[in-house]
């Protein structure tokens, strides 16, 4: 009778201190909800970049006057863009002649692609030519990251809408968004999928016939966010559990 008194109490001695030894956060941690979101869209463009090369032969001129006429040849093929310089080389030839090798770039919006190469053949002369070198239709930087941060907002949205759904099944268990981790998109996933829909206009260009005046089609480009959100209750209504 006596043993059986003694492993009673030393039974309930170790009850509230097991309960002590329990992590503060115990019952936040159980109280958690995590689900996986995800959402697509699709970056649209207006404009393409167009990258020109132009080879010439200095006779006369300064390098001022080269430079002059650079830009009026570039105006010529597009005006009122932001035409840049990527880069310049000059070399001497076997002839003594200083030929000059030049490569520019702009976006430049859909209604004035058209005519392009024949405006390139127009500004060219003797010894002064150039070149459309490549039309990219792939969206710029700036509109991707557009519309990334439109998918984010969705994705927060999601996350409320689950809360708010949550709550409903489960009245007075005030569950809230406690974290939301993007999944990293890395640069060669980001660069296949612009490139697969590139790679596939240009295998079609190829075996079409050669357009009238450069015109072709814009494209678009899919991307997707996906996020690991975890829903928790307050503090005080997991306590009040």
């Amino acid at each position: 009778m006596n043993r059986l008194v003694i492993a009673t109490i030393a039974f309930l001695s170790f009850v509230p201190l097991a309960a002590a030894e329990m992590p503060h956060n115990y019952h936040n941690q159980q109280d958690k909800v995590v689900l996986n979101l995800t959402t697509e869209g699709w970056v649209k463009t207006d404009t393409a970049r167009v990258s020109v090369y132009i080879e010439l032969v200095q006779q006369e001129e300064n390098a001022a006057a080269l430079k002059s006429r650079i830009d009026l040849s570039l105006n010529t093929l597009a005006s009122d863009v932001d035409w840049r310089i990527t880069s310049s080389r000059q070399q001497l030839d076997q002839t003594g002649l200083n030929r000059w090798y030049v490569s520019a770039e702009a976006r430049i919006p859909e209604a004035k692609l058209a005519g392009l190469q024949d405006r390139a053949k127009e500004t060219s002369s003797p010894g002064y030519k150039v070149t459309i070198s490549d039309v990219d239709f792939t969206p710029s930087l700036e509109e991707f990251e557009a519309l990334r941060a439109d998918l984010r907002s969705q994705i927060y949205q999601q996350a409320l809408d689950e809360v708010a759904r949550l709550n409903k099944v489960m009245p007075g268990s005030d569950y809230h968004v406690r974290n939301v981790d993007f999944v990293q998109i890395y640069p060669m996933q980001t660069m296949d999928a612009v490139a697969r829909p590139m790679m596939m206009k240009s295998a079609a260009a190829e075996s079409a016939p050669a357009p009238q005046g450069g015109a072709e089609l814009l494209v678009s480009v899919k991307q997707s966010v996906s996020a690991r959100v975890m829903l928790g209750r307050s503090d005080q209504s997991a306590t009040q559990d």
